[in-house]
């Protein structure tokens, strides 16, 4: 059975600051707003009250609400009110299980922050909401590029109170790559955040966080622990879907200890919850769960009612990872019936939905690839196998019918194998470049530390080789940068423009700062699923660093900004400077300027550069992609 993982909630982040004027409760919140005149702190209102019907799972009068708050907020051209109303209407749509509705709205959000300059900590919200988000949706580029932009916020400005979710972020990836011990020490920083502060809804999703990491480590007992203090906190705060998903959890672990009265109790809680709320995700998440439970006790006619229901849900949402898994669970149940021909008939269904979850596999980028089918697949692509061995040997004592049925399996299965050598072919192709760059991080990289480590002490003693010593250590810093460089090319995870252009800030930023230059970067959210050719996209990092680098070193600028945009499949890069300029055809300027117009050439790119003395500088790259 998958591993529910639960839902970053974010809804007590639109929540925390700021309410601590009104009410706490709906009943006397909904008393104030009847006393209160129609101002801003009536908006403000209005927004506790909202989000007070969307934990309970009320959406029709949380829309209401937010229709409230967007008339009024139009009356009064109240900057703070558009804001609420478009970052509430995300909350619900979050809350619906619908993360791609909800981004476009806590997007539109900071539209609306830059365009009325809201407070800071509005804009540390928004990016904390739109951080979870990707990290949900599963784009680990992007969530880790709002979460580090977050992090450098607050700590820029002292802003409180402080957002946990950069470091959920961070423990979400370190735990991605199977770093347990060290993704638990930032699950738990988050919790004491949060603790602090007395958040009982971020509290309960952090126990649970560290619950599901619990159960990954191999420890179920604590797991179960975790859970446990989680459905206590999201109980305490009338947190309804909150409560549906660790009910889940919980149960799943009580399944393991063989404590199937209480399991049973658990999920069919969630099950009803999760039905009044219109939660589909999380009711077939729990219908599975539930038609385990039968499923182990023999208690067949249960778990087949309880597998249907899931089947019929994975349908109609058309999730195929979670029909795969609900078609196989009833092949595996009418096997256990002895029922073979709707056994078989399930079996078949199972892989068929495969073969949709691996076109839709494909699509995806290289990370979450790996993700999905090194670990669960592979488990269940040998349950597949095993089970058709099992349906071969049983068609061959069959009568007329067996003959045809083996044919229809044996043309399955080849099928299969050659879909699996396909994606075996890709992942020896991934792991090869994940080796060459360990290797080169372990080998080359720790002997230049030393090398630069060792010169750096010496050149400070004196004497003659003072000199020879600097030389070693500059030269050991240039080699460093190039073989980070290459490391950071080869490496599978980096396959994805975003990834150039995070990269490509994090050098930016630091330059443009100690130049005293402000900065503006603007990236097309277009580009998120743009993944070029390493030749390509190794071509446009240097373009780019060489333009940015000349910008920092000799333009003089104030201002200046750098702007990625997509047009049809045309990526366009802007870099443009308020500073001195330069004149083009000088003799000193030719060498790194022929050097970016070989590299654009090399990509086939369209390189221009406008500039003249007191004239600032624009260089512009278009290059296709494919």
């Amino acid at each position: 059975m998958r591993k529910l993982l639960l839902l970053q909630i974010i809804l007590v982040l639109a929540f925390r600051a700021g309410y601590s004027q009104f009410p706490s409760t709906r009943d006397s919140l909904e008393v104030f707003l009847k006393t209160q005149k129609q101002d801003t702190t009536y908006i403000l209102a209005l927004n506790a009250h909202a989000f007070l019907l969307v934990r309970e799972g009320d959406f029709d009068k949380a829309d209401r609400e937010i229709s409230k708050i967007q008339s009024l907020s139009e009356k009064l051209d109240y900057g703070t009110g558009f804001y609420k109303a478009e970052n509430m209407r995300g909350v619900v749509e979050y809350s619906k299980q619908q993360p791609k509705k909800a981004m476009q709205h806590f997007l539109k959000c900071n539209e609306i922050i830059q365009k009325y300059k809201l407070p800071k900590n509005i804009y540390q919200n928004s990016l904390n909401n739109i951080s979870l988000i990707y990290g949900q949706m599963g784009d680990r580029q992007n969530a880790t590029e709002y979460a580090m932009e977050l992090i450098a916020l607050q700590e820029k400005h002292k802003l409180e109170p402080l957002k946990t979710g950069p470091y959920d972020q961070i423990g979400d990836n370190l735990k991605f790559y199977g770093r347990y011990e060290e993704a638990l020490k930032y699950y738990q920083k988050s919790l004491d955040i949060e603790t602090r502060y007395g958040n009982g809804v971020n509290m309960a999703i952090g126990e649970n966080r560290i619950g599901n990491l619990r159960e990954s480590m191999g420890n179920p007992s604590q797991a179960k622990e975790h859970f446990q203090k989680a459905l206590k906190l999201a109980r305490k705060a009338n947190y309804k879907l909150l409560e549906a998903e660790v009910l889940i959890n919980l149960g799943r672990m009580l399944r393991l200890g063989k404590k199937y009265g209480e399991a049973e109790t658990c999920l069919a809680k969630s099950v009803k919850l999760s039905r009044q709320l219109e939660s589909a995700k999380t009711r077939m998440d729990a219908l599975e769960g539930l038609g385990t439970i039968y499923l182990e006790q023999n208690q067949l006619d249960k778990a087949q009612q309880s597998f249907e229901e899931a089947l019929q849900l994975g349908k109609d949402v058309e999730d195929p990872e979670f029909t795969f898994h609900a078609n196989n669970n009833l092949a595996e149940l009418f096997e256990k019936k002895g029922d073979f021909k709707k056994a078989f008939y399930y079996q078949n269904a199972a892989v068929m939905a495969k073969d949709s979850m691996f076109h839709l596999e494909t699509a995806k980028n290289t990370e979450e690839l790996l993700r999905k089918y090194e670990s669960e697949r592979k488990e269940q692509e040998i349950a597949l196998l095993n089970a058709k061995n099992e349906k071969a040997s049983l068609q061959n004592k069959a009568l007329v019918g067996g003959g045809i049925l083996l044919l229809l399996l044996g043309g399955i299965t080849v099928f299969y194998v050659l879909s699996r050598n396909e994606l075996k072919r890709i992942e020896e192709s991934q792991k090869l470049r994940n080796r060459i760059a360990s290797d080169l991080h372990d080998e080359i990289g720790s002997t230049l530390s030393s090398i630069m480590l060792i010169s750096d002490m010496a050149k400070k003693q004196e004497g003659e080789g003072q000199r020879m010593f600097s030389k070693i250590n500059s030269d050991s810093k240039s080699v460093m940068e190039s073989v980070d460089e290459i490391i950071w090319s080869v490496s599978p995870m980096n396959d994805s423009l975003p990834g150039v252009l995070v990269r490509l800030r994090e050098y930016a930023q630091p330059l443009a700062e100690s130049k005293k230059i402000d900065l503006e970067w603007i990236s097309d959210p277009k580009l998120e699923k743009v993944k070029p050719a390493v030749e390509v996209r190794k071509n446009l990092y240097l373009i780019v660093k060489e333009a940015i680098n000349n910008l920092a070193k000799y333009s003089g600028a104030s201002k200046a900004f750098v702007r990625f945009s997509l047009e049809r499949k045309t990526l366009k890069i802007e870099i443009t400077d308020n500073g001195k300029g330069f004149d083009i055809n000088e003799p000193g300027n030719r060498n790194g300027l022929k050097n970016m117009q070989k590299r654009s050439d090399a990509i086939q790119g369209k390189l221009e550069i406008r500039t003249g003395p007191g004239r600032g500088t624009s260089v512009l790259l278009r290059v296709l992609i494919a």
